[in-house]
């Protein structure tokens, strides 16, 4: 778990001296020696760089497909369309809406309701009058993992 978290050469290192991004890795690492059947992380990526955050993102996702369920909880919007198969939005401590994460970021009355970021690529399909930006989304989310992880 340690290699696979970007954590092996500071297997030797005090905790306290490790960054926080490395803290936040060993916290997971802690959880994923036990084996669980679900995961839940909050912020999983936060003060991570974009290496490890790819590899810890990378990693979930075989667990996942190992079918462990792993629930995050975020505010990166980008995570969410690329890592996420479903999405739950909470606004005002009820459940808003339950749905493919590109659905979510695509309807306006969600994203304002419960304050989310509207993605540059949903405005980028409402400018160019694309007709479904749902499906824009979702493309290019595709498009861009395939080029990223070659």
């Amino acid at each position: 778990m340690l290699k696979v978290c970007g954590l092996h050469e500071f297997r030797e290192w005090p905790v306290s001296a490790l960054s926080y991004g490395q803290k936040k890795r060993v916290t997971i690492a802690s959880i994923l020696v036990l084996e669980p059947e679900v995961i839940i992380l909050d912020e999983p990526t936060a003060g991570q760089d974009y290496r490890h955050y790819n590899e810890m993102m990378e990693f979930l996702r075989g667990l996942n497909s190992r079918g462990i369920t792993v629930i995050m909880i975020t505010h990166d919007m980008h995570l969410m369309l690329e890592y996420a198969q479903r999405t739950i939005v909470l606004a005002d401590g009820k459940k808003i809406a339950d749905d493919r994460p590109e659905r979510i970021l695509t309807d306006r009355a969600v994203v304002e309701h419960a304050n989310l970021k509207e993605t540059s690529l949903f405005t980028l399909a409402l400018k160019a009058g694309v007709a479904q930006p749902e499906e824009l989304v979702r493309r290019f989310i595709a498009f861009d993992r395939r080029v990223r992880h070659r």
